[in-house]
């Protein structure tokens, strides 16, 4: 099994178009909600001196009637204390630590322009519960190009796609233990068998995953901008 081939498997059950190669990790699937675009790809990320590393990444456009920017960093042990900075100097960096609900912000950096309004997004029950359930994942809202007021919801995990997997520190996301072996040479027996964990491991957490994108929309569409 891969990203593709658990991504693929995905799409069998919840629709959607789905687009990628056979060998290589570049599936996509775009799914509908709300009547707008939900996609799910891989996003190559700044690796620093070793270069880019592949980031599972989730996208849905949102209309708001002022420019917005929020920025939840995933939950870092290091957070919390310089969270504990913040308090005492404040708005470094557009960062603020004076967002309530602790149980959620305290091992996460919150960047935002409007603190107002960002207190009244984290207020969001929903979302707040999709952030608890997605320790490892990062999310950002962007103005979108044009005066129209689409912005864009990205959620990406913190953790390479190599690091996703059961043991690594992505959050416990399963892509397979039996390589390309399974879908190639497997008997149908085996490739059963491996289709039912995909189902059992992978569906879960991707549902998590998606439901942190669609409660970010929900919360900033609860108010008024």
């Amino acid at each position: 099994m891969s990203w593709n081939d658990c991504l693929y498997e995905y799409h069998k059950k919840h629709a959607g178009q789905f687009l990628a190669g056979r060998d290589s990790d570049d599936g996509l699937l775009l799914l509908t909600w709300k009547e707008k675009p939900l996609v799910v790809d891989i996003s190559m990320e700044d690796g620093g001196r070793y270069g880019p590393y592949p980031h599972v990444r989730a996208r849905t456009p949102v209309t708001l009637s002022k420019p917005y920017q929020l920025t939840v960093g995933a939950e870092k042990v290091l957070s919390g204390g310089v969270n504990n900075l913040l308090k005492v100097v404040p708005d470094i960096a557009g960062y603020s630590a004076d967002f309530g609900y602790p149980e959620v912000t305290k091992k996460r950096l919150i960047r935002t322009e409007n603190v107002p309004f960002t207190k009244l997004v984290l207020g969001s029950l929903e979302l707040r519960n999709a952030l608890l359930a997605c320790p490892g994942e990062k999310l950002k809202i962007q103005p979108g190009p044009g005066a129209e007021g689409v912005h864009l919801i990205t959620v990406t995990t913190a953790a390479a796609l190599s690091s996703l997997q059961d043991g690594g520190d992505g959050g416990g996301w399963y892509l397979g233990t039996s390589g390309e072996y399974t879908t190639i040479y497997g008997s149908e027996e085996d490739k059963a068998k491996e289709a039912r964990r995909v189902e059992e491991e992978f569906f879960p957490r991707m549902d998590r995953f998606l439901d942190l994108c669609r409660a970010a929309y929900s919360a900033v569409t609860q108010w008024p901008l």
